[in-house]
């Protein structure tokens, strides 16, 4: 089989974050988020409301701080399941 990558691209090195994926894909219970793709097909009902959203317009990006509606029902688990409280507004946002 012919190829037709130049010599000197055959000579570089992987990648460290390649080098991360490739060891992730060897451990078991890791879900690698490295390139914001999970590893795993979205719930049915995930998709479903993100259907409906677009079918309803709302496709625009959210606050940089994330949907308050998100972060309450987050601080709402958060205390539910783990009996720590974290204040939506103020200690809440995405990364």
């Amino acid at each position: 089989m012919k190829s037709y990558l130049s010599s000197r691209v055959k000579q570089l090195k992987p990648s460290g974050i390649r080098k991360f994926f490739d060891l992730a894909n060897t451990m078991e219970g890791v879900i690698s988020l490295g390139v914001g793709e999970p590893d795993f097909i979205t719930p049915w009902s995930i998709r479903q409301a993100s259907i409906q959203l677009i079918n309803q317009g709302s496709i625009s990006y959210s606050e940089m701080e994330g949907h308050i509606e998100l972060r309450n029902l987050i601080s709402t688990y958060l205390n539910s399941s783990f009996q720590v409280s974290y204040s939506p507004k103020e200690e809440i946002h995405r990364a």
